[in-house]
């Protein structure tokens, strides 16, 4: 049967307080009670005679600690209910603070500081992956034998027979924009014979390899991103892990390959098609 809470004053100890009985929801108004009858100071409460505790009892008896001057972790519960107590301990008496809202040039610098704060781990983030990337990539080169040329290959047409159309078609209309602006400036000085230079000289030098680079970012390697992301967040990679394989060499040098060996050549076509 449940009994309601009570607090009882030792006998041999008149300064410590023993808590009895079942601090649950279902007794809120009589520890709401025992809250307010609480005396003004004790030197401990002892809660190992507390049958049932929940969390809104436990609170309870945190209010009722502070009260008498003393905290939470005075109180010496039973060995079931210490995780219980020192969650609410942590909730209750240490809350959480409330950032104050600041305007102007303080919110200014703090806004600059934590994107200065951001950037840099950013920064140090993709060094590490640099780094740990070329050291896999040279285990590779010494060990050619763990290659794997399958998944380059298969990415290799991802990003290079796929890509052929879209650089192909948007390399000719930018080439056709800029023959066709070149030609109604030109004319006026009598220059028109060299639209065909200023178009050649534009993509061998600049657009050609600039329009298939960006392409390549917003298109293969948004798509690999996603791939890996996707992988991550599936807890695919640790499984590569706990198989004793290494997610650079499985994952990013195949994908990396194929963007070194088809940039070059999506190039090229960039060129002639302009």
């Amino acid at each position: 049967m449940s009994q309601g809470p009570r607090i009882e004053t030792s006998e041999r100890h008149p300064g410590i307080l023993i808590a009895r009985g079942d601090w649950t929801l279902a007794h809120a108004g009589e520890m709401l009670e025992l809250i307010d009858r609480a005396p003004a100071s004790a030197e401990d409460i002892d809660g190992r005679d507390i049958g049932q505790l929940d969390s809104a009892g436990a609170m309870m008896l945190s209010r009722y600690a502070v009260k008498v001057g003393l905290g939470l972790a005075t109180v010496e519960v039973k060995p079931k209910h210490q995780s219980l107590t020192e969650t609410v301990r942590a909730i209750c008496e240490n809350p959480p603070r409330v950032k104050r809202k600041d305007h102007g040039v303080q919110e200014m610098l703090a806004r600059m500081g934590y994107a200065v704060e951001d950037y840099t781990r950013e920064v140090l983030a993709l060094v590490a992956f640099l780094g740990l990337t070329l050291k896999t990539a040279l285990g590779v080169i010494l060990r050619p034998a763990r290659f794997r040329l399958t998944p380059t290959v298969h990415h290799m047409e991802q990003v290079g027979l796929d890509a052929v159309p879209l650089v192909l078609l948007l390399s000719f209309m930018v080439g056709a924009v800029i023959a066709f602006l070149g030609a109604t400036v030109l004319r006026d000085f009598g220059a028109e014979i060299f639209v065909v230079e200023l178009v050649g000289i534009a993509f061998l030098r600049e657009f050609a390899v600039l329009l298939t680079a960006i392409l390549l970012a917003g298109r293969t390697a948004s798509a690999f991103t996603a791939q890996i992301g996707a992988m991550q967040s599936g807890e695919e990679i640790d499984a590569i892990r706990t198989l004793g394989l290494d997610p650079i060499e499985l994952l990013v040098l195949p994908r990396l390959t194929a963007l070194l060996v088809m940039l070059p050549l999506l190039t090229f076509l960039a060129m002639v098609a302009g």
